[in-house]
């Protein structure tokens, strides 16, 4: 008698992709502020930091979600497509938006600004702001993802794809 196949684990995936994820978004982080304070820096330029920055993470993006998060997905040509087009119409337009939304937040950054001057942490108002910015918004875009490339981008799973 055979055993029936196991479903496939969705709070599996979610783990791999929170730390594919968060990965991606220190590297992220670490990469365009490298770029914005050591190699442009001119604040007129930014977006150019920001545009590089998000290439080359949504590159990788790809590569790790689908050697890692859905390794046991059958990732096609049709993957790879849906992957970029996604990233290209939908994540990227909604991003600066998004920042703009969480860049009004004002009173959540004053109490952490607040906060680490009085633990003696000099942090500029100007990075609490910008960090937490860069949280949220990435925090809401990594939700939004997941569930879209677990529903449509990653396909089936190679068990499947063989019946």
């Amino acid at each position: 008698m055979e055993k029936p196949e196991e479903p496939e684990k969705k709070p599996r995936h979610a783990t791999r992709y929170f730390i594919v994820g968060i990965s991606l978004a220190i590297f992220n982080f670490v990469f365009y502020t490298i770029l914005a304070n050591l190699i442009i820096n001119n604040n007129d330029f930014l977006w150019v930091s920001t545009l590089i920055s998000t290439l080359v993470t949504t590159i990788l993006a790809y590569i790790l979600h689908s050697k890692i998060t859905w390794k046991e997905r059958n990732v096609t040509k049709s993957s790879v497509y849906k992957f970029f087009i996604w990233n290209a119409l939908l994540t990227f337009p909604i991003g600066p938006g998004l920042t703009q939304l969480f860049s009004l937040f004002t009173p959540a950054y004053e109490l952490a600004y607040n906060i680490f001057q009085n633990i003696h942490i000099d942090f500029s108002y100007e990075f609490v702001q910008s960090t937490g910015t860069f949280v949220f918004t990435s925090f809401v875009i990594m939700v939004v993802n997941f569930t879209l490339y677990d529903r449509f981008v990653f396909g089936k799973t190679k068990k499947e794809e063989e019946k």
